[in-house]
């Protein structure tokens, strides 16, 4: 884990509860299924995806930390649970991310030693890193065409080398997949997507899908259902401080309006709302992002994959930032199930050779 923010720390203490068994791992497509609470049908049980009991969690970070003092600072999670998983959780020391080297390309060595150590150190046969930073939200001259140029970029540095550039060159060259679970418009050169295709390695999107999307489209949904002709919809995400907010988990909102033509040119508006802390709903998409991109690994695809759509904002490899996904999220999902089957045949080809 690259960052232990709300998001980073989160997913760390998630994973930890849940090992535990002090909760359920709601809000995980893998762990936790779809439907009301009981329901079953998560995606575990279309294919052989590693468990969490199989997970070694490790971090970096830019200063001395562990993920036990980071999940207090963020107070995403309750403080009675963090306590109760204290001694798990300081056994997660950070390394230190912050390094003085001659260019880019020397700290993304270094790092990738690290990731070698630690994959040596914990006795692990394979590593997904997930980069919680954020990058420049446009890209800032020419970006890598090939892996070769990359590399060069790496060494010249320069504005277009973020810092998630650099940890996911460390990836490659230590065997990790990697995903950009933040937006950084530097993540999507193609010359990434060819590194990783080269080294035979998965990499997976850029920047996680939030709420707003799910809920966008829910209300488009109900609309057409209802009748009525589909004219718009706005967008309002804020940070809401009112009394009893903390009743929904926190203090974080994302609200989404459907506009629509009604009966003799009327019109109707149709909206919904999510209260809640928006990175736990993000951890939850950045676990099932790190299963799904652990079992493309052990299913020999290399390079970007396009068909975990459903998970991110941003293609890979693409040299456009800005283009998303043009397909409903519906039709992504289908794909991302689509493609599960045919990981796990190919799991378990690999396993029989």
């Amino acid at each position: 884990m690259v960052g232990l923010g709300g998001l980073g720390s989160s997913l760390l203490a998630g994973i930890e509860a849940a090992r535990a068994n002090l909760v359920h791992p709601w809000g995980s497509l893998v762990e936790g299924g779809g439907g009301a609470r009981g329901a079953s049908g998560s995606l575990r049980e279309r294919a052989p995806f590693a468990r969490l009991s199989d997970l070694v969690l490790g971090a970096f970070e830019l200063k001395e930390d562990d993920a036990f003092r980071a999940a207090l600072r963020a107070g995403m999670l309750s403080r009675a649970l963090v306590d109760e998983l204290r001694p798990q959780l300081r056994q997660v020391h950070a390394m230190l991310g912050a390094r003085q080297a001659p260019t880019r390309r020397h700290l993304a060595d270094t790092l990738a030693e690290d990731l070698r150590g630690f994959l040596a150190h914990n006795h692990c046969s394979r590593g997904v890193l997930v980069c919680t930073v954020a990058g420049p939200a446009l890209a800032q001259g020419k970006q890598a065409a090939t892996s070769a140029e990359l590399w060069a970029a790496l060494e010249e540095g320069g504005g277009d080398i973020s810092a998630g550039l650099v940890y996911a060159a460390a990836a490659a060259q230590a065997g990790f997949s990697f995903v950009a679970a933040a937006p950084d418009a530097a993540i999507a050169a193609p010359g990434l997507a060819a590194l990783f295709a080269e080294a035979g390695l998965p990499i997976a999107g850029c920047g996680l899908v939030g709420p707003d999307l799910a809920l966008r489209e829910a209300l488009a949904q109900v609309l057409v259902a209802e009748g009525f002709g589909l004219t718009g919809a706005a967008s309002l995400s804020t940070r809401v401080e009112e009394r009893g907010a903390r009743l929904w988990g926190g203090p974080d909102r994302t609200q989404e309006m459907g506009l629509a033509s009604a009966w003799a040119g009327g019109a109707m508006e149709l909206s919904l709302e999510l209260r809640g802390q928006v990175p736990l709903y993000l951890a939850g998409r950045a676990l099932d992002a790190t299963l799904m991109l652990d079992l493309a690994a052990r299913a020999g695809s290399a390079g970007a994959q396009d068909w975990m759509g459903a998970l991110f904002t941003t293609r890979l490899g693409t040299g456009a930032p800005r283009e998303v996904n043009t397909t409903t999220l519906a039709v992504r999902r289908a794909r991302m199930l689509a493609q599960l089957p045919k990981l796990a045949a190919a799991v378990a080809q690999s396993q029989a050779a």
